[in-house]
């Protein structure tokens, strides 16, 4: 209680001197943790905006020429491994390179069309940001949403027709007219000419079966299956189909069926890792930019404290002095040091916290979608920072256990001191 009590009364007396320590740490524990927070959202919408990509957590696909013949009996096959709570959908992907929109004259080209139902498929679209009207299903099957920028180039508003023309696989030209039923916010290269259409129209229009599925896909609405939930179902499906086995990228799988050494029907499991593979180097970086940002900060912390406080021990070797002359070993003394060291730091964490919070939420009120390429990371176009308890634990006892460390290092150099050799000082 001696420790505790001292070390308050210390602090509370020597406010000014420890006045630059406190805003060192102060500052460097906002700025750590607010570049996490701000890291982890960006990340987050990366994965999000890749859910709804791919249409949930993993993929299944495969069978003969990509194509899942047998889709209904391959979705019940599936759904016996797996929780009652994960949805299963059907999907059509379409290359959409040669297909356009037309609007009063004005054509926009797309890049690829994903066939849906968008009944079934309501939980997942609930996600997307909307600029106009929803993912409402239409009876005549003719409903489309568009992106925000290809419909501001078209034009068009909620509500609107739109005619789409694309080549069928029989090689001639075809067109439909659609409903816009919703413009979604979203000029990342997951949706900037991405279009979600009625799967029915879409089979219609480039003349596939009615039946027709080349995706199954699996949404996971309460959590993100692990490698384990991932390696579990590989193993019961191949059991009873010739499976590939779980690839590290997608394109593995790709070369190996196209290569024709496998037997046919193939089919295979892709997780959103092995999907946005070519995005590995992107999010690789901005990790490795948080390590450049938090080490030396943390470093910076650590040696400034414990460089201040070589100087602070030295000024109050006279102190030092007197209570190893009241028979306090040099053990105590470091404890008393310590004791100080922890509460500076601990007052230092809470308000660093709290204004790392602050500076996130503010952040998070700005729009950044009007930065090209951009919003892949944005939520709505703003960055929604994730706050990341465990991660905000491991971050804290890191800088902490660093910082104390330094203090320690230094204040055993110095406190062996001799009582007399402490009084004599003239310090």
């Amino acid at each position: 209680m001696f420790y505790i009590t001292y070390a308050v009364r210390s602090l509370a007396e020597r406010r000014r001197q420890y006045r630059s320590l406190f805003a060192v740490c102060v500052s460097a524990v906002c700025v750590i943790l607010a570049v996490v927070f701000i890291t982890d959202g960006m990340l987050g919408a990366l994965q999000d905006k890749a859910k709804q990509y791919y249409g949930g957590d993993i993929q299944f696909l495969g069978g003969t020429d990509y194509r899942l013949d047998n889709a209904d009996a391959l979705v019940q096959t599936i759904k016996q491994y797996l929780p009652a709570s994960v949805r299963i959908y059907n999907r059509f992907d379409y290359d959409g390179a040669s297909t356009s929109y037309y609007f009063e004259g004005t054509e926009v080209r797309s890049r690829i069309i994903k066939g849906v139902d968008f009944t079934e498929e309501k939980e997942l679209f609930s996600h997307f940001t909307f600029t106009e009207g929803s993912p409402a299903a239409r009876q005549d099957h003719d409903t489309v949403l568009l992106s925000a920028p290809v419909a501001k180039k078209l034009g068009v508003h909620a509500g609107d027709s739109v005619t789409i023309f694309m080549q069928t696989i029989y090689g001639y030209n075809n067109t439909m007219n659609l409903v816009v039923s919703g413009i979604f916010q979203d000029s990342s290269l997951f949706g900037m000419y991405t279009s979600y259409m009625d799967i029915d129209a879409l089979r219609n229009i480039s003349g596939y079966p009615a039946s027709y599925v080349n995706r199954i896909c699996l949404y996971y609405p309460d959590r993100e299956p692990t490698l384990a939930d991932v390696e579990k179902l590989q193993h019961n499906l191949g059991m009873v189909l010739n499976m590939f086995p779980l690839p590290a990228d997608k394109q593995q799988f790709y070369d190996a069926f196209s290569s024709g050494a496998w037997k046919k029907p193939l089919y295979a499991l892709i997780t959103l890792r092995a999907n946005r593979q070519e995005l590995s180097m992107l999010t690789g970086a901005l990790n490795i930019i948080v390590l450049i940002i938090i080490i030396p900060l943390v470093l910076i912390v650590a040696v400034g404290i414990g460089s201040s406080y070589r100087v602070i021990v030295i000024k109050r070797t006279i102190e030092t002095g007197t209570f190893r002359a009241l028979g306090l070993r040099p053990s105590g003394v470091i404890k008393l040091f310590i004791t100080e060291s922890f509460f500076l730091l601990s007052a230092g964490f809470i308000l660093g916290c709290l204004l790392s919070f602050i500076a996130v939420y503010i952040l998070s009120r700005f729009n950044f979608s009007f930065i090209p390429a951009f919003d892949i990371f944005l939520t709505g176009g703003r960055i929604l920072p994730f706050v990341n308890p465990l991660k905000l634990v491991i971050v804290l006892c890191i800088i902490f256990v660093t910082t104390l460390g330094s203090v320690l290092f230094t204040l055993h150099h110095l406190v062996h001191v001799s009582p007399v050799g402490a009084l004599s000082a003239t310090v």
